[in-house]
């Protein structure tokens, strides 16, 4: 007999859907960028043997084969390279939801973290972007929900998958390996038993898909970060709070970011803590409800022995984003627990507050972290159009050096035939070519370099990015 779905759980079936729209949409519209066409010129176009060439922290080797198997079927496109993203979005927001309904008592505040989450401004970016970590977190969620639900085998693979989209998953994933230890029933060896259900099918499916990229790894390659707890945490918050470069809402200030990093995540964290350990201590049948509150202490231990032992940065933006994922649900499980209505009134303030603060963000033509690609897909279109009827291979363009992948990507999409394949040059070269992509903003060298020269084709001042050629004789 068909399953059932309650009228919640339709609604939340159909809110996950309309956000799968827009991210659709996104994903078909916006420009190529620099980590998602170095990951397709690298990894995905090719052999297969490709994926496994060698090990970069841009190569997540499960979302490389799922979007190698995606343009393998509909062909090479900016929505085909994402869609892996676009569907794990869907089942995110599915995923948030079921632990949501199985964590929390209070239908408002479950709808509260909801969406919130999924307003995020970085996340649904990232639930659009051709990169391993939307992927990582929804296999990260769907873990959580089977283990709140005593299925540790079904979240062992679903762990090993999502460290297999995203290395970085494996810091929550430890932790969410770890919870049956401290919250399972019965005694050490029965708990035991459950971590090793949980870590084998975990480590066996990491090792079997991410092994032959990552053997050759160093500890020197994981170098993005921060080298300070201070300067990690005002980076975490400041991305996760602010995606428009135009409109800062609430809290997109320097200011508002420190607030929120001195008074507003201070008492969350004690609030989670106070009420979690309550919990712990009172009611047993509720400690399965903790597991998103220990995964997130836990990871937070394993970040900090990291970097004293193994000289790891600290994270920053989106490699730190379980991290606020954990967060959430934690705060969603302690708020339902409080029986105090006009404290439960305040987290719900809390909440609409950021949900205010995500309205304010919401961008459809660009990602925040990739700002600098926002017309890469219009400049080249202005090429292809200027050098159409040249022979091939007769136009050269020299570019910033991060505005070159996706440039590539697109001489490559587009069969700019005249275009010569575009070179990275640590600097930015300005002479000797017929076209120049040069970015006003982030470039030294183009701020100290004779660039007035050239005839100006094309500006888009929100990225900084100017199309210009030499001039005529």
């Amino acid at each position: 007999m068909p399953r059932r779905f309650s009228p919640e759980q339709l609604a939340a079936i159909s809110f996950a859907l309309a956000r799968t729209a827009l991210c659709g949409y996104r994903a078909a519209q916006q420009s190529f960028t620099v980590d998602e066409s170095t990951t397709f010129l690298n990894y995905v176009r090719g052999p297969w043997a490709r994926v496994y060439s060698h090990y970069d922290p841009n190569n997540h080797v499960l979302y490389s084969m799922l979007a190698k198997l995606s343009v393998r079927v509909f062909g090479v496109s900016e929505f085909t390279l994402r869609l892996p993203s676009v569907l794990a979005g869907f089942f995110l927001i599915l995923g948030l939801y079921w632990v949501l309904e199985t964590t929390t008592s209070s239908r408002a505040i479950r709808w509260a973290a909801l969406v919130v989450l999924s307003l995020n401004p970085l996340l649904l970016d990232l639930s659009v972007a051709a990169r391993g970590y939307g992927l990582g977190l929804a296999l990260l969620v769907w873990a959580i929900y089977f283990s709140t639900r005593g299925r540790d085998f079904a979240g062992g693979v679903l762990l090993g998958l999502s460290v297999s989209a995203n290395l970085t998953m494996a810091f929550p994933a430890v932790g969410l390996i770890a919870c049956p230890l401290l919250l399972g029933e019965g005694n050490l060896e029965l708990r035991t038993r459950r971590i090793l259900t949980l870590a084998i099918p975990a480590a066996a499916i990491a090792a079997v898909i991410s092994y032959p990229a990552f053997r050759g790894a160093e500890t020197s390659q994981f170098y993005v970060g921060e080298p300070t707890l201070g300067a990690s945490i005002y980076n975490l918050i400041f991305t996760f709070v602010r995606a428009s470069v135009n409109r800062l809402g609430l809290f997109g200030t320097g200011s508002g970011a420190h607030w929120i990093e001195f008074v507003f995540l201070p008492a969350v964290l004690l609030f989670i803590l106070a009420v979690s350990l309550r919990t712990f201590l009172r009611d047993d049948a509720a400690r399965p409800s903790l597991i998103p509150a220990v995964a997130l202490l836990a990871a937070l231990a394993e970040l900090a022995v990291a970097h004293f032992v193994a000289g790891m940065n600290y994270p920053v933006d989106r490699v730190g984003l379980y991290l606020f994922l954990l967060l959430g649900l934690a705060w969603a499980t302690a708020a339902s627990q409080l029986s105090n209505l006009p404290l439960r009134a305040i987290q719900g303030i809390l909440a609409l507050l950021l949900a205010v603060q995500f309205l304010t963000q919401f961008e459809t033509h660009y990602f925040e972290l990739w700002a600098f690609d926002l017309p890469a897909k219009d400049v080249a279109r202005q090429i292809r159009d200027q050098s159409r009827g040249n022979a091939p291979h007769s136009v050269a363009l020299s570019a910033t050096w991060f505005q070159q992948p996706a440039l590539e990507f697109y001489r490559d999409y587009y069969h700019i035939a005249a275009l010569k394949p575009v070179e990275r040059h640590a600097q930015t070269l300005l002479a000797g070519f017929d076209y120049y992509v040069l970015n006003l903003k982030d470039d030294d060298d183009v701020k100290t370099g004779n660039w007035k020269r050239l005839s100006p084709l094309y500006t888009e001042p929100l990225s900084g990015v100017l199309l210009a050629k030499e001039p005529a004789p």
